[in-house]
């Protein structure tokens, strides 16, 4: 399930807090073992263990979308970055 997960990502969740939310993975989080999202529509940051999220991909949970292109790709990373400077990160 690892090699599935690539910067550019989108991921759509189908149940639980953040059913309806879409997900784009920005990085991993070799360290603290966490996948790191910007969390859509409310741009936040969000860090989900990598465990957790691959078990939601396994449970179908979450569920792949698309990699969006470079342009848009830029975009988030550039509001990933922003909140992060700005410490405006929830978990």
């Amino acid at each position: 399930m690892i090699s599935k997960v690539r910067q550019g990502s989108v991921y759509a969740c189908h149940h639980g807090p953040y059913a309806g939310q879409m997900f784009c993975f920005i990085m991993r989080d070799k360290k603290e073992l966490t996948y790191n999202f910007l969390r859509m529509p409310d741009m936040i940051t969000t860090k989900i263990p990598q465990k957790d999220f691959d078990d939601g991909l396994k449970n179908d949970i979450i569920k792949y979308v698309e990699k969006v292109p470079k342009y848009v790709f830029k975009v988030i990373e550039a509001q990933y970055k922003k909140n992060e400077n700005t410490n405006d990160r929830r978990k």
